[in-house]
């Protein structure tokens, strides 16, 4: 090989040196969150990410004289080292953050988000997908072993995404603490808002793993999505009879009221009754009455001639007829000669009561 060539030889080997420290410290989409600031970095002072040296940034395996990290320090090998991505071993947390895109037309990304908020939290690392193709402006180093857990979506933002679809996309952010026995609860450190493109959300160091954007249309089934909702009727039961209770049924009857007769006073009763009233009496004067003259009685030689009569002309119709009207008349005669007497006598009475009156 000439002399002058060597120049760039060792140019051309230094350049090669420095690739994967150059590849280490890029964003992939120049997302302003990778820096000292919000990216846990890579363990050592002013090795530009290379743990080991000539291992390309793969931590070396504990061997003679490195002792074996304690479980606190999670993953690392003394208190205060930033511990490596991939030789993390503490608690983990993944936000899923729903924004709609400045430009719908433009796939999902940190330079096309307006703000977002947090639509999900998981206490593992995990995607939205399994398909690597939907993730867009995802940071250059990427889990090794995460979870899939699908995006569900509340009633608010159900609606404004079946509204637009294309608008909208999903920030995905995996985090934990990356500074061996600094003790931080990880769950806390995940925002519940982030506004592009001041604030990432992040502001303690080290504790941004990785993060992803997908657009919402491609992660979810629209047409489950936005189905009509169905109006179940509501279920009516069913009523349930009251049995009604039989003569055989051990169920108290409420007696019949028993009525007791009034009972009725008898004549033989000690019942006090009252006193009747006393009859008024009157004083009249009794009448005296006019001696009557009595009517002749048909002697017994008048009888005998009649009924003498009778028998010889028993046969005779006329001759009967005629001693009937003679009997007749007789009786007639005394009837009067009564009821003149009477008369008599009554105007003697009154005559007596008017000349009292007078000498009174």
């Amino acid at each position: 090989m000439k002399r002058h060539h060597l120049p760039l030889v060792l140019l051309t080997a230094s350049a090669l040196l420095l690739a994967p420290a150059t590849a280490a410290s890029a964003t992939g989409d120049g997302d302003h969150r990778w820096g000292t600031s919000t990216w846990h970095g890579w363990p050592g002072k002013g090795d530009h990410g290379k743990p080991g040296k000539g291992d390309h940034g793969r931590p070396g395996k504990p061997g003679k004289g490195q002792p074996t990290p304690r479980p606190e320090l999670c993953g690392g090998s003394r208190a205060d080292e930033v511990i490596p991505w991939h030789a993390y071993t503490c608690d983990k947390a993944t936000g899923y953050f729903l924004y709609e895109k400045k430009d719908p037309r433009q796939s999902a990304n940190w330079s096309n988000s307006k703000q977002q908020h947090r639509v999900a939290l998981h206490l593992t690392w995990a995607w939205p997908t399994a398909d690597d193709r939907q993730r867009h402006g995802a940071s250059h180093h990427l889990p090794r072993e995460y979870d899939v857990i699908p995006l569900e979506l509340d009633a608010t933002d159900t609606a404004a995404v079946c509204e637009a679809p294309e608008a909208y996309g999903l920030q995905v952010d995996l985090i934990g603490d990356f500074v061996a026995d600094r003790g931080l609860d990880v769950a806390s450190l995940m925002p519940t808002v982030i506004t592009p493109p001041h604030d990432g959300g992040f502001n303690t160091p080290h504790t941004l793993a990785f993060y992803g954007h997908y657009d919402v249309a491609e992660l979810v089934d629209l047409d489950e999505l936005c189905a009509p909702d169905v109006e179940v009727p509501p279920v009516v039961p069913t009523p349930v009879p009251t049995p009604t209770p039989t003569p055989t049924d051990d169920v108290e009857e409420e007696p019949e009221p028993v009525v007791t007769p009034t009972p009725t006073p008898s004549p033989t009763q000690d019942v006090e009754e009252e006193p009747a009233p006393a009859p008024v009496v009157t004083t009249t004067p009794t009448p005296v009455a006019a001696p009557v003259t009595p009517a002749p009685t048909p002697s017994v030689t008048e009888r005998a001639e009649v009924l003498s009569a009778a028998d010889d002309d028993d046969a005779s119709g006329s001759n009967r007829g005629q001693v009937l009207a003679a009997t007749g008349t007789s009786v007639l005669v005394g009837l009067l000669a009564a009821v003149a007497a009477v008369a008599a006598g009554a105007v003697l009475m009154i005559l007596r009561r008017r000349g009292r009156t007078t000498e009174a």
